[in-house]
């Protein structure tokens, strides 16, 4: 509790710095403000999904759905301090996550954003973690992640970094911390601290290349000892895109290492194809994927895709959806 408190101290502080640097008049309390914003946003999918044995007396197949509703509140203060909150309403086919989520709140002054509460983390907001997909997998719903360079099998590493939380509070820890991210010209560093975890990265863009790294341990806890580390270097040409990426986990003192390379193409101005192959070892051996993307305009388009995943022993499980896709 002593490093949240410490935290929200540096948070304070930075704000107050950040005005310092634009004198402003008095505060004067006001309920409407000319410089306030707010956005909401989102998206929707749905289809049919197949998962091969997806469980004793379960269909593999299954209907595939999700509506997203995303609000921002945000006001600029007289010294040019951006102030915001977000918070998140989802539901699933199965009702997951369904309700809202544990509320984000950030402080913005011009390269420098420090945010509280539900924190995006250093891991989960690193370039080149997911695909760049709609799913940020493949096809409509991901078909598993296994794209994911530090989503390790062998030691139950999936997902298991601070991320972002959906649902209200699945990762205690993550929607009880504070983040801080610097971006001057193309290069930005980002480091977060928790009650369970402390985190540092750092990535940077050049003419369409970028390079990423990124580290978060676990120092208290059940998961004390734990950690993540990502890297990746990738390539971003408009119709084509490339990314070689690494993950080395640690849970429970079990160590792995998995590579993944994947891509896409647009083999016409409104299809792009994509697919991925990631390796872990262990034992775990080789999973990949394919998927597709059709524009049909007004930000809908048709979204399928195939993977073959691995779970920690090297079995193989193939998965499949397809589905509309429309965002607002």
């Amino acid at each position: 509790m002593k490093k949240i408190l410490l935290a929200a101290s540096a948070l304070a502080l930075s704000a107050g710095v950040a005005a310092a640097q634009t004198a402003a008049p008095a505060f004067t309390p006001r309920v409407t403000s000319a410089n306030a914003d707010w956005s909401l946003g989102g998206y929707a999918r749905f289809g049919i999904g197949y998962v091969e044995d997806r469980g004793v007396g379960v269909d593999d197949w299954q209907t595939a759905t999700r509506l997203r509703l995303q609000f921002q509140i945000t006001t600029t203060t007289d010294g040019g301090v951006t102030l915001g909150a977000r918070q998140r309403f989802q539901t699933e086919e199965n009702a997951a996550n369904a309700g809202g989520n544990a509320a984000h709140f950030f402080v913005a002054y011009e390269g420098l954003r420090v945010a509280m509460g539900n924190i995006i983390g250093v891991v989960e907001g690193s370039p080149l973690l997911y695909m760049n997909t709609r799913s940020a997998g493949t096809g409509l719903e991901g078909n598993g992640f296994d794209s994911l360079a530090v989503n390790t099998a062998s030691n139950g590493g999936r997902f298991g970094w601070t991320a972002y939380q959906s649902a209200g509070n699945v990762q205690p820890w993550a929607t009880n911390g504070i983040e801080a991210s610097y971006t001057f010209q193309d290069v930005t560093v980002r480091a977060h601290l928790t009650d369970d975890t402390y985190a540092i990265g750092a990535s940077g863009t050049f003419q369409g290349f970028t390079a990423v790294i990124a580290y978060e341990k676990f120092d208290s806890g059940v998961r004390n000892g734990d950690d993540y580390i990502f890297a990746g270097v990738g390539y971003d040409a408009g119709p084509w895109d490339v990314a070689l990426t690494y993950g080395r986990t640690e849970i429970a003192a079990v160590k792995a290492n998995k590579w993944a390379l994947k891509g896409g193409y647009d083999v016409m101005p409104d299809t792009n194809v994509y697919g991925f192959v990631a390796r872990e070892n262990n034992g775990v051996g080789t999973s990949y994927g394919l998927g597709a993307s059709y524009a049909l305009g007004g930000g809908a388009s048709v979204e399928g895709g195939f993977a073959r995943t691995r779970d920690f022993a090297g079995n193989g499980t193939n998965r499949f959806d397809v589905g509309l896709y429309f965002a607002f």
